[in-house]
């Protein structure tokens, strides 16, 4: 987070009247909102989104059973009237089972407007604190942060990746004020762990370097929690976890990711290649960590720290950069008119794709993740902050 002295441009002049009533009328708004989706959705619309996934889940885990058992996942998934001819697993770790607990005490519909209710509040809240992060300039940048293709992926098929960006967003929002906080919330990040190894590793060395040990012992406790609360449901639910992903077939369906192409490329049958460029990843995120341990800003330094993460990631769908979105408005910020008009001509790029409803294992997701680093780092060169 940049000092106070060079971010905070203006003080917000409205009136708390004023204010009070833009409030509950953007409350009214979403209310209204809502109501429209409880009345226009169907019990099949939902149960083609990713969202049954975490409601099979949460019915399972609240009675007790497996939630990573495919057939059982499955006869859930039909009975609310899903058409594909298999099943959508919850691949997340047991420690995401949290989220899905209120999920298994009520019915489908009741549970898409809830959860589509708190995705749609990390999302806008996410922005919010981004643009409150980097000063509150007096522009629309952070607009960009509601026509991203990611986050609007997140809202309609109710992922779970909104979450990791609340998280994110949280951590680099209160890590100076509220470090147990701060750390707390990065168990949202670790619902998608695989997403952030290298931010990882800098974390670690940041947080032992600069003795962050608040920030340490709240991601620890939050963590922890995470981990005992569903054996308190299903004692054996890590062994059904492991026995999940020994049989997922994650390891023969193409997901988009550089780093699966760089195993099909060098050696399709050794999985184990497909987390290379995550490892190569860490040694240079480490590298870049010393050099700038000194005068380390999570907001400044770690923009392409980020960007770097998603990029090697072992593997991610085409919803998963909504993390990016911190990094990209920080540059967007900070950059010229024509960088800024770059970006905006690859977000709109992006949202084409997902309004052409472009298939999720296609190879059309490989270039985003490219385009968001490359564009960061060519636009920061020139940036008049750097």
């Amino acid at each position: 987070m940049l000092p106070m002295s060079t971010t905070i441009t203006r003080i917000n002049s409205l009136h708390p009247a004023r204010r009070a009533i833009q409030v509950s009328v953007a409350l009214l708004l979403i209310a209204l909102s809502f109501g429209m989706m409880s009345l226009g959705v169907s019990r099949k619309s939902i149960a083609n989104r990713d969202f049954v996934e975490y409601w099979a889940a949460g019915q399972q885990l609240v009675h007790g059973k497996n939630p990573y058992n495919a057939n059982r996942i499955f006869a859930i998934e039909r009975s609310a009237g899903k058409k594909a001819p298999r099943p959508i697993i919850m691949f997340n770790p047991p420690s995401a089972l949290f989220l899905t607990v209120p999920l298994g005490t009520i019915g489908l519909k009741a549970g898409y407007l809830l959860w589509s209710f708190f995705v749609l509040g990390a999302w806008l809240g996410s922005v919010h604190m981004i643009w409150v992060m980097n000063g509150k300039p007096d522009n629309r940048v952070h607009f960009i942060g509601y026509v991203f293709a990611p986050a609007i992926a997140c809202f309609l098929l109710g992922q779970m990746a909104a979450f990791v960006l609340l998280g994110l967003t949280l951590f680099l929002f209160f890590h100076r004020t509220r470090p147990m906080l701060a750390g707390a919330a990065l168990l949202l990040c670790a619902l998608k762990p695989h997403l952030f190894f290298p931010f990882w590793i800098v974390f670690f060395s940041w947080a032992i370097t600069r003795r962050c040990y608040r920030v340490l012992a709240g991601a620890a406790t939050s963590l922890a929690i995470a981990c005992l609360a569903p054996l308190f449901f299903n004692p054996a639910i890590y062994r059904q976890y492991a026995a999940m992903g020994r049989s997922s077939g994650v390891k023969t369906a193409f997901i988009p990711t550089f780093s699966e192409v760089f195993r099909i490329v060098i050696a399709p049958n050794a999985f184990w290649i497909q987390f290379l460029p995550a490892m190569l990843g860490c040694i240079g995120a480490f590298w870049y960590f010393q050099r700038h341990r000194a005068d380390w800003d999570w907001q400044k330094h770690g923009a392409p720290l980020i960007l770097l993460s998603l990029l090697v990631a072992p593997y991610s769908w085409y919803f998963d950069p909504v993390i990016a979105l911190p990094s990209l408005l920080f540059g967007a910020y900070r950059v010229g008119t024509r960088a800024l008009v770059v970006l905006l001509i690859l977000v709109a790029g992006n949202d084409l794709q997902l309004l052409l409803l472009t298939p999720a294992h296609s190879a059309w997701y490989l270039w985003p993740g490219a385009a968001w680093l490359a564009w960061y780092l060519c636009s920061m060169r020139y940036s008049r902050d750097f």
